[in-house]
């Protein structure tokens, strides 16, 4: 599978024909963090999909709950090996921020800082 890279504001890239698709380990880590800053119910065709940020947020107790989501998210990826670190940090009812640490099978490590506004 190919996808088209994202720049800096999470737009595709176009202009520079294939060379603005993602590859190997790079694929895999734009799929992660497209996969984590995804909402459920978001997708028509698999409203099961994703995370379900809109309740899990809204509940503060239950920080381990959004790790566990995170974390399954992360390891159903295709291309994920395995996820090294996980930790969330300034949790508020309406965003979080998500850091990560996770190698892939074409032997790259990424860590990735993600932000989640709701």
């Amino acid at each position: 599978m190919s996808v088209r890279r994202v720049n800096k504001d999470g737009d595709w890239d176009f202009g520079q024909g294939l060379s603005n698709y993602a590859t190997k380990g790079e694929e895999v880590r734009q799929n992660v963090v497209t996969r984590i800053k995804s909402f459920k119910n978001d997708w028509y065709l698999d409203t099961e999909a994703e995370i379900d940020w809109l309740n899990i947020l809204s509940n503060l107790g239950n920080k381990q709950q959004i790790l566990l989501d995170i974390e399954n998210t992360t390891l159903a990826t295709d291309g994920v090996k395995d996820l090294l670190q996980l930790s969330i940090d300034d949790v508020t009812q309406r965003s979080a921020t998500i850091t990560l640490v996770f190698t892939t099978i074409y032997d790259d490590e990424f860590k990735e800082q993600i932000g989640i506004l709701a």
